[in-house]
């Protein structure tokens, strides 16, 4: 048995980071560091042990001495991989992403969305509206076809809700390609449950699409949504770009 004491106990983490865009860009600039960054740092890490008298002294009590600088060798770069979509190849930029690419061109390979269910709960509508707005305006660029869906308003954004409408919707349908769910923020249980019934109970291909990632500017809304469809390709079969591979 472990007894913490609760005076000297703190919870770890920052479980309301989503809700604070500024603080998550933060941390997530000071977790994402380039090489130069991360030899800086270790640099003057090893500068403040050799400063610090306390530091030496105990490295010298156990026989031990840091250098002042890593260890170099000699490495090797490999050439930049060409991508290739249907009609062209690029190089990618110096930061190695190419999403600007891949959604203004034709993918490799496209599977057209003839049968998908769309779920939402009803105060979601206008979310569920421009949804499809946005995936309509979008998925010409991408060279993809998206017919219009059978849709499933639901009355609340409970669990049992969710999981009752899909189960009976997916059985009255001979064949769907997709189901694509909104969600309300912060429901990761309906995630997890919606997750499950898809994958385990009644097996087809399934998109959940948070509520907040649909809010804001109409210019992040259609970054979200083309991003959405690159994923609805992948899931269904289809292919988005390729490298070449020499024999």
């Amino acid at each position: 048995t472990v007894l913490l004491l609760p005076e000297l106990a703190f919870l770890t983490g920052l479980s309301d980071l989503h809700k604070n865009t500024r603080m998550l860009k933060e941390v997530m600039w000071e977790m994402i560091q380039s090489p130069q960054q991360h030899y800086e740092r270790l640099t003057s890490l090893l500068r403040r042990i050799r400063d610090s008298p306390d530091a030496c002294g105990e490295l010298e009590r156990w026989g031990l001495c840091l250098d002042t600088d890593i260890y170099r060798t000699q490495g090797h770069v490999l050439p930049t991989e060409r991508i290739n979509l249907r009609h062209r190849s690029f190089l990618p930029a110096e930061d190695l992403s190419w999403h600007r690419e891949v959604t203004k061109e034709v993918p490799i390979a496209v599977i057209p969305i003839n049968s998908w269910l769309l779920v939402y709960p009803k105060r979601l509508q206008h979310l569920a509206k421009d949804l499809l707005g946005a995936m309509r305006s979008s998925c010409g660029a991408l060279g993809m076809q998206v017919g219009q869906p059978m849709v499933q308003e639901l009355r609340d954004d409970r669990i049992e809700t969710y999981g009752r409408t899909i189960q009976s919707s997916l059985g009255s349908q001979d064949k769907v390609q997709l189901l694509l769910c909104i969600i309300p923020g912060g429901r990761d249980d309906v995630y997890g449950a919606i997750k499950k019934l898809c994958c385990v109970q009644t097996p087809v291909p399934s998109q959940v699409i948070n509520a907040q990632s649909l809010t804001g500017h109409p210019g992040k809304i259609r970054s979200v949504v083309q991003k959405v469809l690159l994923q609805i390709n992948c899931k269904l079969g289809g292919q988005l770009w390729g490298v070449d591979i020499p024999l």
